[in-house]
């Protein structure tokens, strides 16, 4: 594990980091490729984007954000029935900034599922036709 002069972990050093975001989202603020446990999960996606098609991964985030948007409208009216002021004004905010983020993971799960109705796939239309090998 480096360390630099002070005893810190140097920098780029993933030794501390326990789910690679942090580094992740370093490496693309500076341009660089991703390394260790980001560059394993790049592949990962690369792999299941290829696999279920992008409407697919897109479906997935939304429903993984609607998910998250309910449990926080759970919390904020928790909050209001105990008229806990403090953790009312937290929960609304991550819940509209989730709300938000929600409605618009809709928006881009409808285009690429029109984008995918719309492309047109060689093998699928010479089968329709009766035109295939198989």
């Amino acid at each position: 594990m480096r360390r630099d002069d002070s005893g810190r972990f140097a920098e780029g050093n993933q030794a501390q980091t326990t789910h690679g975001g942090a580094g992740a989202v370093q490496a693309i603020q500076r341009g660089e490729p991703f390394k260790g446990l980001a560059a394993s999960e790049e592949r990962s996606v690369r792999a299941e984007l290829q696999a279920s098609g992008r409407a697919e991964l897109v479906r997935q985030e939304a429903i993984r954000l609607k998910t998250a948007c309910n449990l926080y409208w759970g919390a904020v009216c928790k909050a209001a029935d105990d008229g806990d002021l403090q953790e009312l004004d937290k929960y609304v905010k991550r819940y509209g900034w989730l709300a938000g983020a929600t409605l618009r993971a809709w928006g881009q799960l409808a285009d690429a599922e029109r984008e995918d109705a719309e492309t047109l796939d060689y093998e699928t239309v010479l089968e329709r036709l009766g035109m295939s090998d198989g």
